[in-house]
């Protein structure tokens, strides 16, 4: 008996002196971001309460009285000196203090259950949400197709906040082909559930054409979104806009519902150089010296005709592998959206979806201009039409810059703009697929032209 009230004694002593601290367990994983997000400028105020911690002592103390706490502790000889004295025995009464010490023990797994509890749901608090307020707990399904929740897919939610923080990209200069081929494998690399690299096939000097695949549908063939860059080799804002989308997307899809819903429903195939002999060389022309840009096929040019160029023989095998739903081909020299047709004055049959399109995607990067590329100037062999003629692709030319190379300093501003005006065009896209915009020949008056507003040698000028 003398042993066994000791052993509570002790019990009790260890459980309340184990509880200093006073704070519930730390996740390092979620809860600590540490230096990092505090040099991004990240941390949230829920961050910052929750690291002060609260001081719970009296929760996890085990409800006993700190004397007897301290009485008991205090002598090491308490074990000799209890068997001795009747007086003391019948002082101490143990049997009476035994029982009410036992009856404290339930008591003390409870509270320090509900400290596990406390500290639990803290901890949960705080992963939903990261320093910079990116969620990654909410659980929005994919939209079913009718446009409404249902699907059940949470890829898109589940991406964990350090990855996104592992695809993070700036834009203080412009990136070489090696920073951007090592950029898409590392977001592939950080986001193995959704995210694809893969090399297109090499171009005449044999570079790598690199692309990303963004698949968060949870579907195995979903309807595709192109976006290519660097069609022109001396067109590199271009190249940066297309770099840029993949973190966009995924960053601003944990803020956005809207862009959430885009990648539950479309898988995204991103990229950055299809010319990158002429990205090497600043030239527009590959390095067989072609315009990459007149070499694709359209209504009045058969494929025998076309792909001169290696690289358009290229996209022209991935365009009809996949047949693309939708498509963004960014160039730079102008700030305009433009859509087929190239070659004629001709309106598509899609020409009312192009127009409330193109002036939605205009609105979005602040352009002034949307217009048919026809109505532009006049060209043959573009992408855009050969991937509307081929895959009825809702394809659009994004020119993102007035200047070809602007500045260092322009060039983040320059990334934003395309960033916006690729979610506002898919939108449109998406938007029409759920019956909001249709497909009916455009009227005249619905045709806008507006004024050149840069030189143009009828052959060489823009897109």
């Amino acid at each position: 008996m003398r042993t066994f009230l000791l052993a509570v004694a002790v019990l009790v002593a260890g459980c309340g002196q184990g509880s200093d601290s006073g704070r519930a367990p730390r996740n390092d994983g979620a809860v600590d971001l540490g230096p990092v997000a505090q040099a991004d400028g990240l941390r949230s105020p829920e961050a910052g309460a929750l690291d002060s911690g609260q001081d719970r002592d009296s929760t996890i103390d085990g409800g006993s009285s700190p004397d007897q706490v301290a009485e008991l502790g205090t002598s090491p000889d308490l074990a000799v000196d209890l068997p001795i004295s009747p007086d003391l025995a019948a002082d101490i009464n143990p049997a009476a203090d035994l029982a009410a010490d036992m009856a404290s023990v339930p008591d003390l797994a409870a509270d320090l259950r509900a400290g596990a509890d406390l500290a639990a749901d803290a901890g949960a608090d705080l992963a939903a949400t990261d320093t910079a307020g990116y969620a990654t707990d909410t659980a929005v399904e994919a939209p079913g197709a009718d446009g409404s929740a249902g699907g059940g897919c949470t890829l898109v939610d589940d991406i964990a906040v350090d990855s996104l923080r592992a695809i993070a990209i700036s834009f203080p200069t412009y990136h070489d082909q090696v920073q951007i081929e090592t950029y898409l494998r590392s977001v592939a690399s950080a986001l193995p559930a959704i995210a694809t690299y893969k090399v297109l096939g090499q171009s005449g000097q044999g570079r790598d054409l690199p692309y990303l695949i963004i698949n968060a549908t949870c579907q195995a063939s979903p309807p595709a979104i192109f976006a290519n860059g660097t069609h022109h080799g001396d067109e590199p804002s271009s190249t940066e806009a297309a770099l840029a989308i993949p973190a966009y997307l995924l960053r601003t899809s944990a803020t956005d519902a809207s862009v959430r819903s885009l990648l539950q429903t479309y898988a995204f195939y991103v990229m950055p150089l299809v010319n990158p002999d002429g990205f090497v060389s600043n030239t527009r022309e590959n390095a067989a010296g072609l315009d990459i840009n007149r070499d694709y096929s359209y209504p009045g040019r058969s494929d025998a005709d076309s792909f001169k160029t290696v690289e358009a023989g290229l996209v022209k095998g991935l365009q009809e592998g996949v047949g693309f739903h939708a498509a963004i081909a960014y160039h730079s020299g102008a700030q305009e959206v433009l859509w087929p047709w190239c070659y004629t004055s001709d309106a598509t049959a899609d020409g009312i979806f192009f127009t409330a399109a193109g002036q939605k995607t205009a609105q979005a990067m602040n352009f002034a201009i949307y217009q048919q590329s026809y109505d532009d100037y006049p060209t043959q062999g573009e992408y855009i039409d050969y991937a509307y003629m081929r895959s009825h692709t809702l394809a659009a030319t994004f020119e993102v810059s007035i200047a070809k190379a602007p500045s260092a300093a322009l060039l983040a501003g320059v990334v934003d703009i395309a960033c916006k005006g690729t979610v506002a065009w898919v939108q449109a896209v998406s938007d029409r697929d759920k019956g909001s915009l249709h497909a009916l020949p455009a009227t005249a008056a619905a045709r806008r032209r507006f004024p050149l507003t840069t030189p143009f040698d009828g052959t060489n000028r823009l897109e």
